[in-house]
């Protein structure tokens, strides 16, 4: 929903927000699977460090902790 209000708002500035997104990791600390967090349905923009977050892995369907980090490089 927050993303379809930025589009409409600014496309702009939605194609940033897009960016900066998919360049943060979501990690599970269980199995490893890595998803970008706009893949994973949210949003990171202007952020800083790593954080770790509660959450369902796609892979291995289990609540656990993951990471979430910056991916240098893209």
């Amino acid at each position: 929903m927050l993303r379809k209000l930025i589009a409409r708002i600014s496309p702009g500035f939605a194609a940033r927000v897009e960016h900066e997104s998919r360049r943060w990791m979501k990690q599970c600390r269980t199995c490893g699977h890595e998803v970008s967090v706009w893949d994973a349905g949210g949003i990171r923009y202007k952020a800083s460090g790593t954080v770790w977050r509660l959450g369902r892995c796609s892979r291995c369907r289990k609540l656990r902790m993951h990471r979430v980090y910056l991916r240098e490089g893209r």
